[in-house]
Formats: structure tokens, C-alpha cells, sequence
């Protein structure tokens, strides 16, 4: 399924559900990822939708994340994105992606990441398989 398609289809299944699109299909809609369609869509919710084919996480508050408004979807920025897949530990391929894409993107650099410490030590593991990502 094309990206325009996937992000079409999550537009019509959570168009009125309050949340907000977060890891891997947060990854997949800002165009981290080089595409990719999930059998379900991860995110965050303040309370649990009556919403199929979603994995929901619940949070106290949406003011714990950082969010934006994106082609009619809530969902995280790209920093709280690459934190959230760090944090996960998930899929490396997604991580690696999404690190590949963001040092392209900008410049050949990670300028403009925000990684809390905790996370330092997961993000150098991958940011340096990300920068080689495309000499491949």
C-alpha cells in the first residue's frame, strides 16, 4: 500500500477518535520510515476507543508528549517519535529508518534531536548504523 494510501486509511479510522498516532505508525505517517503499513495503528490515548485495529497506550495527559497536528491526525513530532522508538527498544529496522531519513534530511547531521540521557547510549548504538544506512 502506497504511503499516501496508508496515511488516507488512518485518516478515515481515527479521524474521530481522540489520539494521537505514536511509534511505529507515528514513524511510518511523518515519513521516517520508507514505508510501511502496520496491521494495527499504535496510539496514545487519554482514555481507551472503541476503535478496531488499534494497539492503545494510555496516558494520564496529552501534555506529557509532544504532539502536532499533521494532515488532519494528531500525532507525535519527529523528536518525540525517535524517543519513543528508542525507548520502545522495538523493531531496528523502523529505529534505523527513521535515524537514516532524519540524518539525511538534515544535513548529514542529528542536530535538532533532543535524546534524554537515559536514552544516549541506545541512540549512539543506532544513529551509527543510520549513518551508514545509505553508503550500503
Amino acid at each position: 500500500m502506497a504511503v499516501s494510501s496508508y496515511n488516507k486509511y488512518l485518516r478515515q479510522l481515527l479521524g474521530k477518535c481522540e489520539c494521537i498516532l505514536a511509534f511505529d505508525t507515528a514513524a511510518d505517517y511523518l515519513g521516517l520510515t520508507n514505508g510501511g503499513q502496520r496491521a494495527v495503528a499504535q496510539i496514545y490515548v487519554e482514555k481507551k476507543q472503541d476503535v478496531e485495529e488499534t494497539e492503545q497506550t494510555v496516558l494520564q495527559s496529552f501534555d506529557q508528549i509532544e504532539y502536532e497536528m499533521c494532515c488532519g491526525l494528531l500525532c507525535t513530532t519527529v523528536n518525540q517519535t525517535i524517543m519513543d522508538l528508542l525507548e520502545q527498544n522495538g523493531d531496528e529496522q523502523i529505529i534505523v529508518e527513521s535515524l537514516a531519513n532524519y540524518y539525511e534530511e538534515h544535513g548529514n547531521t542529528f542536530k535538532g534531536l533532543q535524546i534524554p540521557e537515559h536514552l544516549k547510549e541506545r541512540f549512539d548504538k543506532y544513529s551509527g548504523w543510520a549513518k551508514e544506512y545509505y553508503e550500503e
